[in-house]
């Protein structure tokens, strides 16, 4: 740049080219000092300038003057006298202030001698009390603190019912013979008497005592062990010679009745706890029992059987008599250790811990008298550095401040307009060379103000050129040079203007079909030749009557002034639309495209350019809805479904956001054994207002903008969280149904996915299972080979909404599911509808036959539940076994389902029948039973 601006035949920044007459002044080198004074003082005249009104800022009153052709060049103006050219030489700032740094130097080295003596005695003070009475100190203080601890780790391990762990009070008994030893083992060594000397025998025996009792505790818990195993071993051969009865078919149904009071008397000696006496004539009671049945036990199950047995209660009886015996002698021993504990600490704090405080605090005094003379040393020689530092400062102000505002006056001068204003020498040397500096740009200021007049003349044609450039840009597209947005603003807010109450006119939107697979395929240079094209082909289907414009990408814009009805506007649509489908040839290339037309009428439709725009953008989005290629004209109803959309897209966004959205869990209930199989997570939406939105209400929209991604991801991962925090507490059985929108299911890492969550969660993968409808499955082989992907991982795969789709039957054979859902339309009419009854009755046993598990959904009538339960092994969901509650809820919820459904059943098993057979009896394993 600095030899395009020398030479002035090289572009400026701008663009534009000097004239040839145009020439900077060379200057003379500057040494460094030079410039630095020369660019502070042009920053100061460049500052000043603008806000006075003068000086450079005043120039473009004679620009026309000055630019005329054949008008004389300026010559420059006069220098000033000479008097202030440099003198003889100058302390600069550097020496000033390294004159008075010297000063502050040699007060700052006597006030440290003084300081460093007083210093050194208060350093060894403090160095006495931190070797000598400090750590004497903490050894009494952590002697009484271990000793704290230890009573604390026995009163712990002694009070706790059965421990079994003595850690804790070994590493405290520990900690505390090491506190001693320290103590008295210190360096220098702590004054020994015959107290302390006592002391120390008293603490070593209570750690011993202690250690003692925590021996007989752990003994005791041995003792207790030992007497359960042989009571397990006793309950173990009793139970296996019949004690308990007889298993049929998972049911206990028959007991030998000497083995049952056997079996009786022995309960009641595992049962709870009880006084000594009751325990032993539970004993007597036992050994009762077994003598007057010795007989029959020695037949069976056998002598040997009845020897063990007797052995392995002696056993237990006497364990027992030992841990009565030590909880007999524990109390008294427990007072004695405490009242230990009470006088060794009273020793400690007495013995140890106030000698050492008060050896401290003597140590500490000495310190702080050392200190407060270092202080005052300290004080003085501070107060004599501040007044040299100020007085240094003072001289240093008076010799800088005063050259400045000279100078500073004189750069107010020549910004006023004074080209004759000079700064006087004098100050420091940066100073002087400052003024120097000043005064060489004041005579060069004046010169190349004239030069400059002559070049801003030039500038502004050239920038008059570009502007009118800049402002065809700024109204029309650069690809099409059509009217951009900014000139359909203008032109439509000056059309609305003419039309005024009595003319009509009708705006466009035309939106070009499926443009982005152009741009994907071909590229977008060859798109925008594309673009180029049906512009052209639009223009000459609009016509001179019309406005084209451009608003970006593939959309244009067709304004139409005095249009006499909505007749004329929709044929010019139509005709549009069918110019668009006629072929391309772009770079010889045959191209088929088509478009899709938004219209709306001025006044019909709006009174404004906002409002027509508006409105016209809506009629362009009904005719893509119905299947694009076509237009639409814009009616008030389409706004209102349209904001409608808008707004419950924005509110479900914000409930995202907010998180407005929760789980409600359902629970299904098998129906042939009353149990509950698992919840079905339902999705709902809090609304402001306290109402809980069914997912029928919003989740068309989230699949229509996207959300149902994150909705589906934040549901899976949340019922997987919950499902497994629920087998954690306890629910072991818990499982979780989860609705996948095809949209999600769709997506390449859908199966990665579930079995990230599900290592993430630690839920197993048999505890889920995925609700798809029957139109993920009409999508090929990929689709099969996500589902057996997820078959294979463990996930369960239930058909949702069977019986209101397209699926062929074949479909149930061929896909890998586990489960069938009966929709609630085929479910409604089974008790009141014979033909609704056969088929759900046929599609059951179908089911069935393929070993596919079935539920069925909208059950709210005790009829519909007594039909489906004479279908068969088969599954129930609806309001009449339970509602959709939240998830601390859903297991109790769950255990109240399984609770109607059996009374439902059992109540309409009294009701009198139409057939009346010999009643059936079903025995499981739980022992539940149901008639039918």
């Amino acid at each position: 740049m600095a030899k395009n601006v020398t030479t002035g035949t090289e572009p400026s920044r701008t663009g534009l080219i000097a004239p040839p007459h145009v020439r900077f002044m060379r200057c003379r080198p500057r040494k460094r000092s030079d410039w630095r004074a020369h660019h502070a003082a042009v920053a100061l005249t460049e500052n000043t300038f603008s806000p006075a009104g003068s000086g450079l800022c005043r120039m473009h009153k004679s620009i026309t003057e000055t630019a005329r052709p054949g008008a004389p060049r300026p010559t420059p103006a006069p220098r000033a006298a000479r008097g202030w050219r440099r003198r003889g030489p100058r302390l600069g700032i550097g020496w000033r202030l390294g004159l008075g740094l010297a000063a502050v130097t040699t007060v700052l080295v006597l006030g440290e001698v003084l300081a460093a003596r007083t210093t050194r005695e208060a350093l060894a003070a403090v160095r006495s009390m931190q070797n000598e009475h400090e750590p004497l100190a903490n050894s009494a203080n952590a002697v009484l603190e271990r000793l704290l601890a230890y009573d604390r780790a026995v009163d712990e391990d002694l009070q706790a019912h059965s421990p079994d762990d003595f850690s804790t009070l070994t590493r405290a008994g520990d900690a505390l013979e090491a506190a001693v030893a320290d103590y008295f083992g210190s360096s220098p060594a702590a004054p020994v008497t015959a107290s302390g000397t006592a002391l120390r025998l008293q603490l070593t025996r209570h750690i011993a005592n202690a250690r003692l009792l925590a021996s007989r505790a752990a003994q005791r818990t041995q003792w207790v062990a030992e007497r359960q195993a042989a009571l397990n071993q006793v309950y173990q051969r009793v139970t296996s010679a019949g004690g308990s009865g007889l298993a049929i078919n998972g049911t206990q149904v028959v007991a030998r009745r000497s083995l049952a009071e056997l079996g009786e008397a022995f309960n009641a000696v595992r049962g709870n706890v009880a006084t000594p006496a009751v325990m032993a004539r539970r004993e007597r009671d036992f050994r009762a029992v077994v003598n007057a049945h010795s007989a029959e036990f020695e037949s069976s199950p056998g002598r040997a059987w009845l020897s063990l047995v007797r052995q392995d209660f002696a056993r237990a009886a006497r364990l027992r008599l030992e841990i009565e015996r030590y909880d007999a002698q524990r109390g008294p021993q427990w007072h004695s250790l405490r009242e230990d504990s009470a006088d060794l600490t009273v020793g400690v704090q007495q013995q140890l811990q106030m000698p050492a405080r008060l050896g401290l605090l003597q140590a500490a005094q000495h310190a702080a008298t050392a200190a407060e003379e270092a202080e005052h040393t300290l004080r003085i020689t501070a107060a004599a550095v501040l007044g040299l530092v100020l007085l240094v400062s003072l001289l240093l102000a008076v010799s800088i401040s005063v050259p400045v505002r000279r100078l500073t006056a004189a750069t107010r001068r020549l910004a006023g307009g004074d080209r004759a204003a000079r700064a006087p020498r004098g100050g420091s040397a940066e100073i002087d060379e400052l003024a120097e500096s000043f005064n060489t740009m004041a005579d060069r200021i004046a010169h190349a103000e004239a030069e400059l007049r002559a070049h801003q003349a030039e500038l502004e044609r050239h920038v008059a050129e570009r502007t009118q450039q800049l402002h065809h840009l700024a109204h029309h597209d650069p690809l099409t040079q059509l009217p951009n947005r900014r000139k359909l603003a203008a032109h439509l807010e000056s059309a609305l203007a003419r039309a005024g109450t009595q003319k009509r006119l009708a705006l466009l939107f035309v939106d070009v079909d499926n443009f982005k697979s152009i741009n994907d395929t071909l590229g977008h240079s060859f798109g925008d030749r594309v673009l180029q094209t049906i512009a052209e082909r639009l223009h000459a289907a609009t016509g001179a009557t019309g406005l084209l414009a451009r608003l970006g990408g593939d959309e244009f814009t067709v304004l139409l002034e005095d249009v006499q009805s909505s007749d004329e506007v929709e044929s010019r649509a139509a005709q549009i639309v069918t110019t668009l489908q006629e072929p391309l040839i772009v770079d010889g290339r045959v191209l088929t495209t088509s478009a899709s037309v938004g219209a709306s009428l001025y006044p019909d439709h709006a009174a404004d350019a906002e409002g027509l725009l508006r409105a016209a953008d809506v009629a362009l989005f009904r005719a893509k809805e119905l299947g694009r290629n076509r237009f639409a004209l814009y009616s008030p109803a389409l706004y209102d479904a349209a904001a409608q959309r808008f707004r419950l897209e924005q509110s479900l966004r914000r409930a995202v956001e907010a998180g407005d959205l929760l789980l409600m869990y359902q629970p299904q209930v098998a129906l042939h054994t009353f149990e509950s199989t698992g919840v079905e997570a339902l999705l709902r939406w809090r609304k402001p207002d306290g109402r809980i939105a069914t997912a029928t209400e919003f989740i068309h929209v989230a699949e229509k903008t996207g959300l149902i991604r994150e909705l589906t991801d934040w549901i899976l991962h949340t019922a997987a969280s919950t499902a497994a925090a629920w087998r954690a507490a306890g629910w072991h059985h818990a499982g979780v149904a989860i609705n996948v929108s095809p949209p999600q299911f769709f997506e390449s890492d859908f199966v990665d996915h579930v079995a990230r969550t599900l290592e993430a969660t630690g839920l197993p993968a048999s505890a889920l299972e995925l609700e798809i409808t029957e139109t993920v499955f009409q999508t090929g082989t990929a689709t099969v080979e996500s589902l057996r992907r997820l078959r294979t991982l463990g996930v369960a795969i239930a058909l949702d909404d069977f019986g209101i789709g397209y699926s062929s039957l074949t479909s149930l054979e061929q896909l890998p599911i586990s489960r069938v859902k009966l929709d609630r339309l085929l479910v409604a009419g089974v008790d009141t509808n014979p033909r609704s009854a056969a088929i759900v009755r046929s599609i059951v046993a179908l089911c069935h036959g393929l070993g596919l598990q079935v539920v069925a959904e909208g059950v709210e009538r005790t009829a519909q539940l007594e039909f489906l339960s004479h279908c068969g092994p088969i599954s129930a969901q609806g309001f009449l076994l339970g509602q959709p509650v939240e998830a601390n809820a859903a297991h109790a919820e769950a255990q109240a389902a399984s609770a109607r459904v059996r009374l439902a059943l059992e109540a309409a098993a009294q009701l009198p029948r139409r057939e009346l057979g010999e009643s059936l009896v079903f025995v499981g394993s739980s022992g539940r039973r149901r008639a039918t």
